[in-house]
C-alpha cells in the first residue's frame, strides 16, 4: 500500500499472486525449501476386463477307450498282410489277379471297433456275407463283399465282360462262384500267419443279416477292417468283422518270427524315410559295472578295472567287438576287428538278436529300479509301520518347523544315497561312427567298418551309448584297467 504526494487518499493495489514467478533460492546449502506440487498426471484409459481362458474342447470326436486301441494293435497280427500303410501284401493281390485275370488293388481304409448291435449301419442290403471261424477259436466273425464287387468278380469267371449289373441278391450258384473266390483269398493269407495265432476259415453263408447278427450277438465288440477294392475299372469295398474274444487272444509272443519279419520288412519299407536320420554304432570291447555314486566320483587319473577285455588296443592287437547302436536293446552285431595301417577296422560276423538288457538299463514303460511303494500310490507295510511308530507329530511341521527342514535335508541326503545300488554298465568303446537306418538294413555279413581309431588313442567309457569320459589301458598286478584322462562334459 502507498500514500498519494498530493494529499489524496490512500491507493491499495491487488496483484495476482499466482502470476508471480518464485525467484530462485538464495537459501544456504543444507537447509531444507518448499517447492511446488508436481502437475497433476494426465488422465489414464480405463484398464480393459481381463478375459477369462477356458481350455478349448473337440465337438463330436469319437472317444476310443484304451481296451479298444490293444484290441487294434492285436488285429494287425492276424492280418499281418494289410501293411501299417494300408497297402495288402503282394500274394493276395497275385492271386486275384491270376483268377479275375485283371489288375486288383486292395487298400484299407478304416479301422473300427463296434457293438455287434451297430451292425446295420455298416452292412449293406443286399450284399455277400460269409461267416468266418478262426480255428481253433470257437467264435464267429463275418466277411462282407460289396454287391456290386461281387457281381463284377462273378460275371469275370464266368467268361462274362464284367459289365455293371442291377443290384440284385447272389443265386445259389452265384453264391458258389463267390465263396470259391473268399475261400482262394484267405489261401493266399494263411502262410504268412503265425502258426499259433487263429486262422480265418470260411465255414457258411449268411442267408440275410438278420442271422448274420445273429452269429456275433453274444461278443462285446467287433473289429470292423474296410479294404478299398479296385477290380479292373470296378470300385468296391470288402470289409471283415473279427471278433474281440478272438482278438484278445491274438498277439504272438515277442520272440516269435513273424515279429521278427515284421520289424526287418517294416524296416525296410520306412528305410527311405529315415534316410537322413543318423545314429552312433558304437564298438564295444568290454563292459564293467560300476554304482551312479561311482560314476559321480570319477576323476582324472582314477583307474576303472575292467575284465574280459576282447581285444588289446593298446598292443595294437585286434579282436573281436560287439557293434550296438542306441541302447542295444534288441541284440548287437559280432564284429571281428581287425588292425590296418595302424587304424582299426571292424569286420560284421554275424546277428545277435534278442539280447535281454543289461541291469540299470532303462525299459520301456518305465525304470528297471520300483519306488519304495506298494504300487499305485500307497506306502508299503515297512514306510506305514514306521509312520505308526512316530505318531502324528510327525505329520505336523508346524510344530518345529527347524526340526522339519532338517528332516527334508536328511531324506534328501538318504534319497542320493540310495542312488548307489543303481548299477550302471560302463562300456568300454573302441570307437563310434554314424549310421543310417537305411544302412543297417543293407547291413551283410562280412561288411567292413572304419572305426576311425589308431592304434595307441584313448578309448571311450559310456553309459546307456552317452560318452563319460576317455581313457587309457593300463595294466595294474596283472589286472587291465582304464587310467581316466578326459571326463565329458
Amino acid at each position: 500500500m502507498s500514500r498519494d504526494e498530493g494529499g489524496g487518499a490512500d491507493r491499495t493495489m491487488m496483484i495476482d499472486v499466482s502470476k508471480i514467478r518464485p525467484k530462485p533460492s538464495t537459501a544456504p546449502s543444507g537447509t531444507q525449501t518448499r517447492r511446488p506440487p508436481p502437475p497433476p498426471a494426465p488422465p489414464t484409459a480405463p484398464a480393459l476386463p481381463i478375459r477369462e481362458w477356458k481350455p478349448f474342447t473337440f465337438a463330436n470326436l469319437e472317444k476310443v477307450a484304451k481296451t479298444h486301441a490293444r484290441l487294434v494293435r492285436n488285429l494287425e497280427w492276424m492280418l499281418p498282410n494289410v501293411r501299417s500303410t494300408g497297402e495288402v501284401s503282394e500274394t493276395v493281390r497275385k492271386r486275384l489277379s491270376e483268377m479275375l485275370d485283371e489288375k486288383i488293388s486292395l487298400h484299407a481304409e478304416y479301422v473300427h471297433l463296434i457293438h455287434p448291435s451297430k451292425l446295420r449301419r455298416y452292412v449293406g442290403d443286399p450284399t455277400f456275407l460269409g461267416v468266418l471261424a478262426p480255428v481253433p477259436n470257437k467264435a464267429r466273425g463275418l466277411l462282407e463283399v460289396d454287391i456290386g464287387l461281387a457281381h463284377w468278380a462273378i460275371d469275370t469267371l464266368l467268361g462274362g465282360t464284367g459289365e455293371a449289373v442291377g443290384l440284385r441278391p447272389l443265386t445259389d450258384i452265384e453264391e458258389g462262384v463267390m465263396t470259391f473266390v473268399v475261400l482262394e483269398t484267405l489261401k493266399a493269407l494263411s502262410p504268412s500267419l503265425d502258426s499259433e495265432l487263429p486262422k480265418l476259415r470260411l465255414e457258411s453263408v449268411a442267408p440275410s443279416l438278420d442271422e448274420a447278427i445273429a452269429v456275433v450277438s453274444e461278443e462285446e465288440n467287433l473289429a470292423v477292417v474296410q479294404l478299398k477294392a479296385l477290380f479292373g475299372g470296378h470300385t468296391g469295398y470288402v470289409r471283415i468283422f473279427v471278433p474281440e474274444s478272438v482278438l484278445a487272444v491274438a498277439r504272438p509272443p515277442p520272440d516269435a518270427p513273424i515279429r521278427r519279419h515284421r520289424r526287418a520288412s517294416d524296416a525296410q519299407a520306412h528305410a527311405a524315410r529315415l534316410s537322413n536320420v543318423k545314429v552312433w554304432l558304437r564298438a564295444e570291447i568290454g563292459q564293467v559295472e560300476i554304482s551312479s555314486g561311482d560314476l559321480a566320483q570319477l576323476r582324472e587319473r582314477d583307474v576303472v578295472l575292467v575284465d574280459g577285455l576282447t581285444a588289446r588296443p593298446d598292443q595294437g592287437e585286434g579282436g573281436t567287438a560287439k557293434l550296438k547302436m542306441g541302447l542295444g536293446r534288441t541284440g548287437y552285431l559280432d564284429a571281428e576287428l581287425v588292425v590296418e595301417n595302424d587304424r582299426f577296422q571292424a569286420k560284421l560276423a554275424g546277428f545277435v538278436l534278442g539280447e535281454p538288457a543289461p541291469p540299470g538299463a532303462p525299459i520301456e514303460g518305465g525304470d528297471e529300479v520300483e519306488a519304495a511303494d506298494g504300487g499305485e500310490g500307497e506306502p508299503s507295510e515297512e514306510a506305514a509301520e514306521e509312520q505308526r511308530s512316530l505318531g502324528d507329530d510327525a505329520l505336523d511341521e508346524s510344530t518345529n518347523p527347524g526340526a522339519g527342514r532338517a528332516d527334508m535335508e536328511d531324506a534328501q541326503a538318504e534319497g542320493a544315497d540310495l542312488l548307489n545300488d543303481i548299477p550302471l554298465q560302463l562300456a568300454v568303446e573302441i570307437g563310434r561312427l554314424p549310421i543310417t537306418a537305411e544302412e543297417v538294413v543293407g547291413l551283410k555279413v562280412g561288411h567292413v567298418f572304419d572305426l576311425n581309431r589308431q592304434v595307441g588313442e584313448p578309448l571311450d567309457l559310456s553309459v546307456n551309448g552317452k560318452v563319460v569320459a576317455r581313457g587309457e589301458l593300463v595294466e595294474i598286478e596283472g589286472n587291465l584297467g582304464i587310467r581316466i584322462v578326459s571326463l565329458a562334459g
